[in-house]
């Protein structure tokens, strides 16, 4: 009996931590996740594994969610030190014989117009339909904004769909600012219709602050570095401009006055036009876990729309 119950439990752990893993004909859908979403925002991305173990190739086609209005497939790439963001409108391939990770930085799902943000612990219902094998019914588990995107439920971290240089193995190259922080910020605000240009970004620190364009406004991000990498600490224009708010927000002496003096010095180097965008963001929004969803939401949304 004793044996049996033993059995019976590590069935049960074994099911519970594939539980959200898919099949469908000789396609596999492995750790399918979506990062949690600041209040306001409309966009979400989403992330998984595809495994084709076929002798024939296919291709996801199409996606749909019952949170978003739809799911596009997109790739992220980088252009003159920018991020861009581009739609795959004829699918994602999945070579016979081979593995496709949709992760940050590279190929991914946008989960478009999401009208109730997607919190750390839900569970959002999808459908992946793919050219030959057909279409599945896939829950993708809901993770952190930043960080290790994917926790198992053995508690096991799966850094493997990291953002870029958020990569906690000792061995890893080191993070590259330039590239991580307006990662982080186009999987949180990008749309296509829409697109978010970040520029500059500038470094002292455990802190950042990045310059943001979309849709004719702008504003800038102060950036926190932590344990699992980059993380928004809150979106202002000009009151994050100079060391003495710096300073109020929490800054050391040092590090207000060096990320201010470089700040100046990169937006010098910008069109007028563009600097004056990132005056335009109106007050202070916090994005820290200790925010009130309501003011989130009433700051990022004028960001956003």
């Amino acid at each position: 009996m004793a044996k049996y119950a033993v059995l019976l439990a590590g069935l049960f752990l074994s099911t519970s931590t594939l539980a959200h893993e898919a099949t469908i004909g000789s396609i596999s859908i492995e750790r399918p996740t979506v990062r949690a979403m600041v209040p306001g925002a409309k966009v979400g991305g989403g992330y998984l594994t595809i495994r084709n173990n076929g002798t024939q190739a296919d291709k996801l086609v199409s996606a749909s969610a019952d949170r978003a209005r739809s799911v596009q497939m997109h790739e992220m790439s980088t252009s003159n030190g920018i991020m861009v963001m581009r739609e795959m409108k004829g699918g994602i391939d999945v070579p016979a014989g081979q593995t496709v990770d949709l992760q940050p930085g590279g190929s991914h799902l946008m989960f478009m117009d999401v009208q109730l943000p997607f919190k750390q612990g839900e569970e959002i219902k999808a459908t992946l339909t793919f050219e030959r094998a057909g279409s599945v019914d896939v829950i993708f588990d809901v993770g952190p904004i930043a960080g290790p995107l994917y926790v198992g439920r053995d508690g096991s971290d799966h850094t493997s769909m990291e953002m870029p240089g958020m990569d906690m193995d000792a061995k890893a190259a080191p993070d590259d600012p330039s590239q991580s922080i307006p990662a982080i910020l186009k999987i949180m605000f990008d749309r296509p219709e829409k697109p978010l240009v970040v520029e500059p970004v500038v470094v002292q620190g455990d802190w950042a602050i990045a310059g943001w364009r979309q849709d004719g406004r702008g504003g800038r991000a102060l950036l926190m570095k932590t344990a699992h990498g980059w993380r928004l600490h809150l979106c202002s224009g000009d009151g994050i401009k100079d060391a003495a708010s710096l300073e109020k927000i929490g800054l050391s002496t040092g590090d207000a006055s060096a990320l201010s003096s470089s700040l100046r010095a990169a937006e010098a180097e910008l069109d007028p036009n563009v600097v004056s965008l990132f005056a335009s963001f109106e007050g202070t929004v916090m994005m820290g876990e200790e925010t009130s969803s309501d003011r989130s939401h009433s700051g990022h949304e004028g960001h956003a729309q």
